[in-house]
C-alpha cells in the first residue's frame, strides 16, 4: 500500500485520538480540580510530592511502597503542574489520556476503526480507571505503560525486530518499576516471544533471532528498574516496594477477592458490563444462529497461522491471567486495583463488538449508567462536617507548620507539609511495626510540627498511649469526634496556638 493511500487512515486515528484524549481529560478535570483528597492514595502520593518539593528523596527519606519510577513520576507532574496545590494530579491525569488512546491504537491492530473506538470509549468512561487516573494512583501509569507493552508486543509479533525489542523491554521494566501489581501484562509478553522459539523448535530448530530478541527484551527491562533504583538504594527499593508488600500479603482471602472484584466492576463499571453482555451474546449469536456471520479483521498484520499467538488468544490469557492474580495472589486487595481488568476487558470487547446497530443502540442505553457509575468522581464536592473543620483548623496554623495526620489527604489539601516518612501512615505499616508509638511521638516533637490529627483507630488511633505522649510534648486536644473509623482527635502543639 502506498504512502498516499495510507494518508486517509492516518488522519482518522489522528483525528480520533484527539477527540478520545479530549473525552478523557474532560471526565478527569472534576477529580483533578477537587477541592477534597478523593481516595487514601490521593493524599498520600499528593504528600509525597510535597516532601519532594523540599528535597526528601523517594525511599532514603520519603516512604515509597510502590516501585522505584513512580514517585519521580509524581515529581515529574508536578513540576510540569508548576507546583501547585492541584500539581501531583497532573500524572493521573496524563496517565488517563495515554491509557485511553494507547488502548484505541492496540486495538486497531487487531480488530476494525469501530471496535477500536468501541475499546477505548469504554476505558475512558469507566470508573475503575477513573477513581485511579483523576485521583493520583500508581495504577494509572502503570496500566498507561502496560498498554503501551501491549502494543509493543503486538508489533513484535507482526514484525520482530531488535529496536522493538528494546523498546518493548523498557514498557515493561517500566510497568513493574511503577507497581509490580500489574506483573499479568508479562503474560502476553511471554506468549508473543515464546511462539516462535516453540514452533522452531517442534520442527528441532533453534530460533536463535527469536531468542536473542528476547534476551534483549528481558535484558532491557532489567537495566530500566536498575538505572531507576540505583539513586536510592537497591536495598531500600527492595524493602519498601517488594518485602513490605510481600510481609502483607500473608492472609489471603480469595473468596473475599472474589467478590470485591465482582462488586466493583458493578459498582464502577456497569456500562463495562453491560457492553460485555452484549457482545458475548452477539458473539454465540453469530456462531450458532442462523444469521449471517460478521467478520471483524482480529489482526493488523496477519501473523503467520499457528507460528504466533492470535489477538484473541493473548486479550482473553490477559483477562483471565489479570483476574486470577488479582483473586489468587494479591493481598490484601483494594478496590484501585481491580482497575487493571478494564484495558484487556475493554480490546476484548472491541475485538469482538457488536454490529454497528446494535452497538449504537447499546451506547444510547448505556448514557444513564454512566451518570450513575461516574456521579462521585465527577461531581466530588467539597468536604463537609468534621473533615472540613480539621482542614480549616489545620489552615489556620501558621504559615510553614507541618502536621502529622494518619489521613495525610487533609493535610495536603489544606496546603500543608507532613513529616517524610509519614506521608504513608497506612494501617499495613502499623501492622508491620514500620512506626511505632513511640517513633510517632518522636516524630511529632520535631519543632517543625504544630499540630497531631487521629482519623483511624487502625492507624494513629491503635496506639494507646499516643495522648499522654503527646500530652507530654506540650499538645492538647482542640477537636473530638467519634465515627465509624473510631475516636478522631485533633492535637495541636500549645505554642502554635
Amino acid at each position: 500500500m502506498s504512502d498516499s493511500s495510507n494518508e486517509p487512515l492516518r488522519f482518522t486515528g489522528l483525528l480520533d485520538s484527539v477527540l478520545l484524549g479530549l473525552l478523557a481529560l474532560i471526565l478527569r478535570l472534576p477529580a483533578f480540580f477537587s477541592e477534597r483528597h478523593l481516595t487514601f492514595d490521593d493524599g498520600v502520593f499528593a504528600s509525597s510530592a510535597l516532601a519532594i518539593r523540599d528535597g526528601g528523596v523517594p525511599f532514603r527519606d520519603v516512604f515509597s511502597s510502590q516501585g522505584p519510577l513512580f514517585l519521580p513520576l509524581v515529581a515529574v507532574g508536578d513540576f510540569v503542574g508548576f507546583h501547585k496545590l492541584n500539581s501531583p494530579r497532573v500524572l493521573a491525569v496524563v496517565s488517563g489520556i495515554a491509557i485511553v488512546v494507547g488502548i484505541y491504537w492496540t486495538a486497531l491492530r487487531m480488530t476494525d476503526r469501530l471496535g477500536a473506538l468501541v475499546a477505548a470509549v469504554l476505558a475512558a468512561t469507566s470508573g475503575s480507571l477513573l477513581w485511579v487516573t483523576g485521583p493520583l494512583a500508581a495504577d494509572g501509569p502503570a496500566l498507561a505503560f502496560a498498554v503501551l507493552a501491549v502494543l509493543l508486543s503486538l508489533r513484535q509479533r507482526d514484525r520482530p525486530t531488535y529496536p522493538n525489542s528494546v523498546l518493548l523491554g523498557l514498557a515493561v521494566g517500566a510497568t513493574l518499576s511503577t507497581k509490580a501489581m500489574e506483573a499479568p501484562i508479562l503474560i502476553v509478553v511471554g506468549l508473543v516471544l515464546l511462539a516462535p522459539l516453540v514452533a522452531q523448535a517442534k520442527q528441532r530448530r533453534l530460533a536463535a533471532t527469536a531468542l536473542l530478541q528476547g534476551l534483549v527484551v528481558v535484558a532491557s527491562a532489567a537495566a530500566l528498574f536498575a538505572l531507576i533504583s540505583a539513586p536510592f538504594g537497591f536495598a531500600a527499593v527492595w524493602d519498601q516496594s517488594f518485602v513490605y508488600r510481600t510481609a502483607a500479603s500473608t492472609n489471603r482471602d480469595i473468596p473475599a477477592n472474589a467478590a470485591k472484584l465482582v462488586s466493583t466492576l458493578w459498582d464502577r463499571d456497569l456500562v463495562l458490563l453491560l457492553f460485555a453482555i452484549v457482545t458475548l451474546i452477539t458473539a454465540l449469536w453469530a456462531r450458532f444462529g442462523s444469521g449471517p456471520r460478521r467478520e471483524v479483521a482480529v489482526d493488523g498484520t496477519s501473523p503467520a497461522v499457528g507460528t504466533t499467538p492470535s489477538s484473541r488468544l493473548l486479550m482473553a490469557a490477559w483477562a483471565v491471567g489479570s483476574a486470577l492474580w488479582l483473586i489468587v495472589v494479591v493481598s490484601p486487595l483494594w478496590r484501585p486495583h481491580i482497575s487493571a481488568m478494564i484495558p484487556p476487558l475493554a480490546l476484548l470487547i472491541g475485538i469482538y463488538r457488536p454490529p454497528l446497530r446494535v452497538t449504537a443502540v447499546t451506547g444510547v442505553l448505556c448514557i444513564p449508567l454512566l451518570f450513575l457509575q461516574l456521579n462521585e468522581i465527577i461531581l466530588p464536592g467539597p468536604y463537609t462536617g468534621t473533615e472540613a473543620e480539621v482542614v480549616q483548623a489545620i489552615q489556620d496554623l501558621p504559615k510553614g507548620a507541618w502536621v502529622l495526620s494518619d489521613e495525610p489527604g487533609l493535610v495536603w489539601r489544606a496546603g500543608k507539609r507532613t513529616s517524610d516518612d509519614l506521608v504513608d501512615p497506612s494501617m499495613l505499616r502499623v501492622q508491620q511495626g514500620r512506626y511505632t508509638e513511640d517513633s510517632l511521638a518522636e516524630a511529632a516533637r520535631d519543632p517543625r510540627v504544630c499540630a497531631v490529627v487521629v482519623r483511624s483507630n487502625q492507624r494513629f488511633g491503635s496506639f494507646p498511649g499516643l495522648p499522654d505522649k503527646l500530652e507530654n510534648e506540650g499538645y492538647v486536644v482542640t477537636a473530638e469526634s467519634s465515627s465509624a473509623a473510631g475516636l478522631e482527635r485533633m492535637f495541636i502543639r500549645s505554642s502554635c496556638r
